[in-house]
Order: structure tokens, then C-alpha cells, then sequence
């Protein structure tokens, strides 16, 4: 195994479901702590890692990853290295990308490079939007904001994805009237009145958008649903969670109109509240880093996801997702990373750091 499929299993052996990342922010502190040449600041469990002598003359490009993962499978996800894969929760999703990080501090030679770094390694990027580590970042150290590029190591197979989809929790709520159900004309079922609007989303196709000459895909996906209170009780609620992804350019009044047409406004027997929302980034096309970017990589396509490129845009940073793991393996049962990506990631941004850019 190379040397960052030895980073990459150091990092996965770690377990850092969401809001248990202190352990590996620990140890990637002492890590980078023995390192001569870096300086950091820690934010709770976030680490801003920058050059001590940083050249302010140097456009400032900021690499960023987050450290936590989603829950593992109820069996379990031993790490394990299978020829060309490593298996472990968060090796794709997106611990190959933090190993990338990790290489370039650890093996680049920064004197020849024209960028001068920021790695921001940070947590709660799989929580709720106002908890993402990178909130604190930004409060405690604006100076990553001072940068001409944001590259999110999220998993993409070191294809550039441009833009991300926004995305909001919708929180659906239909209200009936409670009665025995063996005498169900005496209340109103409230799940049975949700039909015809799963009915509609299970028919609902996605909704293809052009953004730059890109296409992005508007979805509403029903994840959770509760109601009843007796297997012999008329329910008399019933809430449903819905997933809208929509595309750049789009944000909450869009949301809102969406919803208010699915459910038809003034209907007293449903309501909605929006109750988590994440803007949708913008592509980012024009800015003259990515463009020399998605000259080096093997694709340029949209993030059909929701990314902290994102967060940083509504910062006036520009901003876009390039890392080794697999789209396809973010949060599956069996999650894998391919070793020979991270290789190539790494070989793909050193030559990106150490040409000259034009001007």
C-alpha cells in the first residue's frame, strides 16, 4: 500500500461519526504539531493549518475537508484492504480527500508552488447546516476567506464539480380527526389524506435545470415519515420529511413555492415548515483558477449534492469539489475508496499548484 493509502487507513481507524471527531482532530493536531514549517489555530474540532511564513504575495488557495462521517452499518464496517480498495466508513465520504490534504502538507514542496495554502480540516459537515464546523472557522479565522480559490475534497473521482445543488428539510404535516377504526366516517384520516401528495412525488420526475451549460437536477424525496397512535385508532396526524434539492440560483422563496403549489394554499388540513435549509452554489465557471483547473482534470461536470462550496460562496469565495473517493460509495453499507485515486488526486493538484498560472 502506498503511502497515502497508509494516511487514508489512519484516518478511517479513527471513528468520527458526526460529533465525535474530537479523537481524530487530537491526533491530527499532534500530527501536524511535529511538523516544522505549519502553524495552526484549533477551533473546537476544527484545525486551520497555514505555512509560518506564509508569502502574502502568493494567491491564497484553501483546501478544506471534513473530518466526521455518517453512522456505520448496524453489522459494522471493519477497515480492510481488498487489492486496490480500502473499506471503512468515511473512506470515500470523504476521509481519501482529508488523506490528500494531509499529503500535501506533509510532501509538497510549497517554495515552488505560486499559491500560498490554508487547510482546513473541520466538523458537523453531515449535521445540520448551522452546526458545520466551518461557521466557527470563519468566525475565529477570516483570513481563510481571503482566497482566490476553495477546493472541498468531496468525493468526485477527481472529476471537477462545479456549483452544488441547495437543499432544504421540509417538514409536512397533515391534521384529521381521531376516532375508533372500526368507525372510521366518525374522524378523518389524516395519513390516508397524504395520498395524492406521495402520490405526486412518487410521479414527480426530476427536473432537469441548465446552469452554465450545465445540468443540474431539482428533486423532492420523501426520507421519513410518522403517524398513529393505535393499530385500532383513526390517525389524526401524519408528518412527512421531504428532501428538496434544487438547483444554483435557486433558494428558499423557491422552496416555498413549490410546496405551497404541491399542497394548494389555504389547505387547512396540511402545512409545511421548512426546517433545515442550504443554499445551492454557485458554478463558478469564470473564475480564472477553475478554469485552469478543469484544464488538468479527466471531467468538468455539476455537483448533483449539496457541498460547503456553498458556504463559501455566500462569502464571496469562489468554489468547487475535487477529490479521490467515489460519488457512488458515500454512505453505502460496504463504503470503499480506491486507492490508485488518491494517487492520481495528488498527482492532478501538484500539477495544478506548480504550474504558473497566467495572467
Amino acid at each position: 500500500m502506498t503511502e497515502l493509502g497508509d494516511r487514508l487507513r489512519w484516518l478511517v481507524e479513527h471513528r468520527s461519526v458526526t460529533g465525535e471527531e474530537k479523537e481524530l482532530c487530537d491526533d491530527l493536531e499532534a500530527r501536524i504539531d511535529a511538523l516544522p514549517g505549519w502553524e495552526y489555530t484549533r477551533v473546537s474540532n476544527n484545525l486551520v493549518v497555514q505555512r509560518t511564513d506564509p508569502d502574502t504575495g502568493r494567491e491564497r488557495v484553501v483546501f478544506a475537508g471534513h473530518l466526521d462521517t455518517v453512522p456505520e452499518p448496524a453489522a459494522g464496517l471493519p477497515v480492510r484492504v481488498e487489492e486496490d480498495r480500502l473499506y471503512g466508513r468515511g473512506s470515500s465520504d470523504m476521509k481519501a480527500g482529508d488523506a490528500v490534504m494531509l499529503a500535501l502538507l506533509e510532501d509538497f514542496s510549497w517554495e515552488a508552488s505560486w499559491a500560498e495554502p490554508a487547510f482546513v480540516f473541520y466538523e458537523r459537515e453531515e449535521g445540520p447546516f448551522a452546526e458545520n464546523g466551518l461557521e466557527a472557522v470563519f468566525a475565529a479565522c477570516p483570513q481563510v476567506l481571503e482566497a482566490g480559490l476553495a477546493l472541498c475534497l468531496e468525493p468526485t473521482e477527481n472529476a471537477l464539480e462545479v456549483g452544488c445543488v441547495g437543499t432544504a428539510q421540509v417538514e409536512v404535516t397533515f391534521q384529521g380527526r381521531i376516532s375508533h377504526s372500526a368507525r372510521p366516517w366518525q374522524g378523518e384520516n389524516a395519513l390516508t389524506a397524504a395520498a395524492g401528495f406521495l402520490a405526486a412525488l412518487h410521479e414527480r420526475p426530476a427536473a432537469e435545470v441548465d446552469v452554465g451549460g450545465l445540468s443540474f437536477y431539482e428533486v423532492l424525496t420523501p426520507t421519513e415519515a410518522r403517524g398513529g397512535r393505535a393499530k385500532n385508532v383513526v390517525p389524526d396526524e401524519f408528518w412527512i420529511n421531504v428532501n428538496h434539492r434544487f438547483a444554483p440560483g435557486n433558494g428558499r422563496e423557491h422552496v416555498e413555492r413549490v410546496f405551497d403549489a404541491l399542497l394548494g394554499e389555504g389547505d387547512g388540513n396540511a402545512s409545511y415548515t421548512v426546517a433545515d435549509f442550504a443554499p445551492s452554489g454557485p458554478a463558478s465557471l469564470d473564475n480564472p483558477l477553475v478554469e485552469r483547473l478543469a484544464g488538468l482534470v479527466p471531467e468538468v461536470r455539476p455537483k448533483q449534492a449539496w457541498t460547503d462550496v456553498a458556504r463559501f460562496a455566500e462569502r464571496g469565495v469562489a468554489a468547487a469539489n475535487l477529490g479521490p473517493g467515489l460519488p457512488s460509495q458515500a454512505h453505502q453499507e460496504t463504503e470503499y475508496a480506491e486507492l490508485s485515486k488518491l494517487d492520481e488526486c495528488y498527482e492532478l493538484l501538484a500539477r495544478f499548484l506548480q504550474s504558473t498560472p497566467s495572467r
